[in-house]
């Protein structure tokens, strides 16, 4: 499941109180380190797999929720309208 950054400047805080780079980080969250880097620029606010997210926590000792939402598809979205029967 996609997960959505929504708190990316308490991460980048996070992150420097605790001594991680950008690169060490990537390696723990098994991620490319350009993908640390586009979130932590803005770039992108998401990441694929929320296991990502996951390690990205773990490493940083906070819980998922505080970094971290489910991001909805716009497919997954249902209209409310009642459907018309013939």
């Amino acid at each position: 499941m996609r997960m959505k950054l929504v708190a990316r400047d308490s991460l980048i805080d996070r992150m420097e109180r605790k001594g991680w780079s950008n690169r060490r980080l990537a390696k723990y969250a098994e991620v490319s380190p350009g993908t640390i880097d586009n979130l932590i620029l803005g770039r992108t606010q998401s990441v694929q797999k929320g296991r990502t997210a996951e390690l990205i926590c773990e490493a940083l000792d906070v819980p998922v929720d505080v970094y971290f939402v489910p991001e909805i598809s716009s497919g997954a979205v249902h209209s409310t309208k009642p459907e018309k029967v013939a």
